[in-house]
């Protein structure tokens, strides 16, 4: 039933997570454990490779420091996926993608999710589902786990072309399933992601990258919304990814100076004058993380 596709580079992290998955998935599954080291080969062409020699109709691309909690979890899985509409099934997604340069959440009320966290040594759990939903409708959703059928993934294929490394695939994957079907965050399983994520310059190029190939397409809703709540998530999301940015010590692609004209054009946005302190926090966090790396 399952195809169970993982790229790795640590075979004791890909075989936690095979014993993991058939301690709790509850139906038959295959496990694809590509092993990438040495290789460096992008996700989309390990996804898109392995997708193709899998046995099963459902495909389940997921990281291999991934553990899920929830026991029977295949059938609550593939009863959702059964449905015509439905395309890809996941854990952390948002329920729009602007055009304004982001991640696969703006920091405004769109994200969805149903999942814990491990960070900074403690569990972490991120539940945010505002409409009690089962199944929460998206557009994007994080590439921690991406469900999805055969059908709809041989439809559209990750873009192994404009998208060679690690990061933006599953953005431009689901965002090309959202234009046919229907995305969804799942809030009847539970899973646990151990890794935070890296953000780069690679990373921000490839962001760039994907907002170019979206450009006459952005913005893209899972629902239609009001052109004054269009405007308030577009305001919300340039502040989001200022903050965020500094958070992450990319100062080189929002400075201070990004800030201050933010605040300028809001003058009355809560999100602007958070922007100030936000700065010498992340900044003197960057100058300490530096000179503890100098030593």
């Amino acid at each position: 039933m399952f195809s169970i596709i993982c790229c790795s580079i640590n075979p004791q992290a890909a075989d936690r997570l095979r014993a993991n998955i058939e301690a709790t998935c509850g139906v038959p599954f295959e496990f694809i454990a590509y092993d990438n080291r040495g290789r460096s080969d992008g996700l989309c062409k390990v996804y898109n490779a392995c997708a193709a020699r899998a046995r099963y109709d459902i495909l389940c691309f997921v990281h291999e420091d991934v553990e899920f909690l929830t026991e029977g979890w295949g059938r609550i899985i593939a009863a959702k996926l059964a449905e015509p509409d439905c395309g890809v099934i996941g854990f952390a997604g948002s329920i729009l993608k602007l055009r304004r340069l982001s991640g696969w959440h703006n920091g405004g009320g769109d994200l969805r999710a149903h999942y814990v966290q491990y960070m900074r040594g403690g569990h972490h759990p991120i539940d945010v589902n505002p409409e009690g939903l089962d199944f929460s409708p998206v557009v994007t959703l994080d590439g921690l786990c991406l469900l999805v059928r055969r059908d709809v993934w041989s439809e559209t294929l990750f873009d192994q072309q404009t998208f060679t490394g690690f990061h933006g695939y599953d953005i431009d994957f689901t965002l090309a399933v959202a234009c046919r079907y229907r995305n969804y965050v799942c809030n009847k399983v539970m899973v646990e992601h151990f890794s935070t994520g890296g953000y780069s310059r690679e990373w921000l190029r490839t962001m760039k990258r994907l907002h170019h190939k979206w450009r006459s397409r952005l913005p893209i809703f899972a629902t239609p919304l009001p052109k004054g709540e269009i405007d308030r998530y577009e305001r919300v999301s340039e502040s989001y990814f200022i903050r965020f940015m500094w958070q992450k010590g990319c100062f080189y692609e929002r400075n201070f100076g990004h800030g201050v004209q933010y605040i300028a054009r809001y003058p009355f946005s809560g999100h602007a004058w958070i922007l100030l302190p936000k700065y010498v926090i992340y900044k003197l966090r960057a100058l300490l993380n530096k000179k503890k790396g100098g030593k």
